[in-house]
């Protein structure tokens, strides 16, 4: 500070000659300048006493990461040392779900804290073109728009959908290092030595996605002079060649690379408090990992998940197709008895999960030297489960605990429980809260954009006191499941009426779009193996889990249509008064015997004028709702951006997009003696989807 002052005075000397006006005006600008350093210097202070004071955050999310670290009943054992010590720092949600079983939903819900269900997101679709997500505020932005310096490495949102706010990046997410034929330019390629894991699925897709084993193996891809392909030994990664020695010396695997550069963040001196986002791709397949990790687990060793002939013979129809992803995949493995497929597949995943828990020590190590020793703020979690083979199921994308059941680990928290293990029902809608909670941050981020008050709840109260906090949570998790299968993944036709399921201490009660059902006692069935749903003595407990479970699935803000101004029934139903956008509708209607319904709403807009579209429904489609006959049928509605979706008895109708205009326009229930006083038409009800002053016509 002398010297810069020292230096300021001989710059502000008065030269030769000079007039006392001069004069004047030089010590006044010295005055302004020494002013304007000191409060230059005052801020810096304030700036670092603020790093100290507010925790840093890191927040490390594994990609396809299940329960295993939380040492399940009926699954291998995989030790994770490094995942323990973090718990033993800290608090260890064993009851965590994801709230949508797939990576691109799952992610997008919990990075802006909003249920699918709420977002309309619950498929692989870019969280950029969803108009509620667009207009909201996610955790990264949040934390950067209130002081906090960002960084992030590795996979955050699915595909590299990542809002571009970050101080510094490291390396993308990349499940490579990947075989390559010499020509080709789609990097993800399946090994050429492992094609027999195909022979009883030829038709499988993703061939990629199922090689697994030791990086040892090195891919030699043969010439094909026919087919034009050059041929190519070795591996590939971010388009360069990836070398490994029979000695084991290797490249860095993209998960190292990202450790690294996370722990050269953590030992920075930081004038700011920072938040770190770190997302491992692995486990996510393919699973090939260094040999040192298989040779932890010799396939000897290796207990296989327990699995009852039978089990998937009482669950929903919907949920357990044999032609879905999921079932294709176990049985492709399971059909090489003679080759050990399924054990070592296994062995890989497991290894795997070792890899990644060398990962998190390694972090832990840079966080206990660093600056921030005593101030930093850990989460560890995963986008969602992965069955190993439970109810003969190999993937994600099921309504069981194999694939929504997750570890969530906090710790750094000052004056919180170290150690403690909490069996509440979460998820993670409630990451973003709890971070807004810890960090000092504005509880609603939306307040000031959409209006959209976050969906989960701060999990501060437990971390702090698990036995006496106060947390003001739903009872139980929910998950919704699109009720399409991974493998159709061609052009996007909207996703199906999603199925849902909830999550208790004691039980998981499953509602499909079809109706049908599944209720599950943990106490007594812990691997799922009797659904009771259709068992009298637990009709109570049903209904009561059902209840909270449409509760948290519709949400709130809904009005009773009987009571808007802006609808008026007519002489054959009822329709709106006025142009209605970024809204959603649902009401049961009764078509006369042998009549037809007609929905009318809008599908585009050409110039000014609407284009409706019209959908003719017979009264015996009634028996399609929740397994109803007595002529009912229901419908929703849900018109938002350029997307107009119809659900009629919980199937989709229609999805009709615009690419250039918003569809805004009279909405309609048509029916030959149908009148709303008539006992027709009910349970009408709508809701605004963006309440900003943009989505009102």
């Amino acid at each position: 500070m002398v010297s810069v002052a020292t230096s300021l005075s001989y710059s502000c000397r008065r030269p030769t000659g000079s007039t006392g006006l001069t004069d004047m005006i030089s010590d006044t600008l010295k005055i302004v300048l020494l002013g304007l350093l000191a409060v230059c210097v005052r801020a810096r202070e304030q700036l670092h006493q603020q790093a100290q004071v507010r925790p840093n955050v890191v927040l490390i999310i594994g990609d396809d990461l299940n329960d295993l670290p939380q040492r399940p009943n009926g699954k291998p054992f995989v030790p994770t040392l490094h995942m323990d010590r973090l718990a033993s720092r800290g608090v260890s949600f064993t009851n965590a779900h994801t709230n949508d079983p797939l990576c691109a939903p799952s992610r997008s819900s919990m990075l802006f804290g909003l249920y699918p269900q709420t977002m309309g997101l619950y498929w692989f679709e870019d969280w950029r073109d969803n108009p509620i997500l667009k207009s909201s505020v996610s955790l990264p932005r949040h934390l950067r728009d209130h002081g906090y310096s960002v960084y992030k490495t590795g996979k955050i949102y699915h595909a590299g959908q990542d809002d571009p706010i970050y101080e510094e990046t490291g390396v993308q997410g990349n499940f490579g290092p990947w075989p390559w034929d010499g020509k080709s330019k789609n990097f993800m390629l399946p090994h050429p030595g492992q094609q027999y894991l195909l022979d009883a699925d030829p038709d499988m897709p993703f061939q990629w996605e199922h090689c697994f084993g030791s990086l040892s193996n090195i891919p030699d891809w043969p010439r094909n002079e026919v087919k034009g392909i050059p041929g190519y030994r070795g591996w590939r990664l971010f388009g360069k060649p990836w070398k490994i020695n029979p000695h084991g010396a290797r490249d860095l695997l993209p998960d190292k690379m990202s450790s690294q550069w996370s722990q050269e963040i953590i030992a920075r001196e930081h004038d700011t408090p920072f938040a770190l986002l770190i997302g491992f791709v692995r486990t996510h397949t393919p699973l090939c990992v260094p040999q040192q990790y298989l040779d932890r687990f010799p396939l000897e060793s290796i207990e296989l998940p327990k699995v009852q002939v039978g089990d998937i013979e009482d669950c929903a129809s919907v949920l357990t197709d044999l032609e879905l992803y999921g079932f294709r995949r176990f049985n492709m493995l399971a059909k090489h008895e003679d080759r050990q497929l399924y054990q070592e597949w296994l062995q890989a995943y497991m290894a795997c999960v070792s890899f990644v828990d060398d990962q998190v020590g390694a972090l832990l190590d840079a966080i206990d030297r660093s600056p921030g020793e005593n101030n930093t703020i850990v989460v560890l979690t995963s986008d969602h489960g992965f069955h190993l083979g439970e109810k003969q199921f190999l993937y994600k994308q099921s309504l069981w605990d194999g694939s929504t059941r997750i570890p969530l680990i906090i710790a750094g928290v000052k004056g919180m429980a170290q150690g403690k293990v909490c069996d509440r029902p979460i998820s993670l809608i409630d990451v973003y809260p709890t971070l807004n909670d810890l960090c000092g941050l504005p509880i609603q981020p939306n307040s000031q954009s959409d209006g959209y008050a976050l969906d989960g709840h701060s999990l501060r109260p437990l971390l702090m006191d698990l036995e006496r906090g106060q947390w003001e949570g739903p009872e139980v998790a929910i998950t919704a499941l699109p009720g399409k299968d991974h493998m159709q993944h061609g052009k996007y036709e909207g996703t199906l009426y999603p199925h849902f399921s909830v999550r208790s201490k004691r039980w998981r009660y499953t509602l499909c779009s079809s109706g049908e059902e599944e209720l599950y006692d943990y106490r007594v069935d812990p691997l799922e193996w009797r659904n009771l749903a259709h068992h009298p003595e637990h009709a109570a407990v049903k209904e009561a889990l059902k209840a909270q479970l449409v509760t948290l699935r519709d949400g709130s803000d809904w009005k009773p249509l009987d009571q808007q101004k802006d609808w008026r029934a007519c002489s054959e139903g009822i329709t709106t008064k006025r142009a209605y956008r970024d809204f959603e509708l649902e009401i049961e209607l009764k078509p006369a015997v042998g009549q037809f319904a007609r929905l009318v709403y809008p599908a585009r807009v050409e110039g000014r004028r609407m284009v409706d579209s019209r959908r003719n429904v017979p009264a015996t489609d009634a028996a399609l709702f929740e397994g109803k006959g007595d002529g009912w049928s229901r419908y929703r509605i849900r018109v938002l951006g350029g997307r107009c979706q119809v659900w009629i008895n919980g199937r989709l109708s229609s999805d009709a997009v615009s690419e250039t205009n918003r569809c805004s326009g009279l909405i309609g229930l048509h029916c030959p003696g149908a009148q709303w006083q008539a006992g027709c038409i009910r349970n009408g009800r709508i809701r605004r989807l963006l309440t900003n002053p943009e989505s009102d016509k």
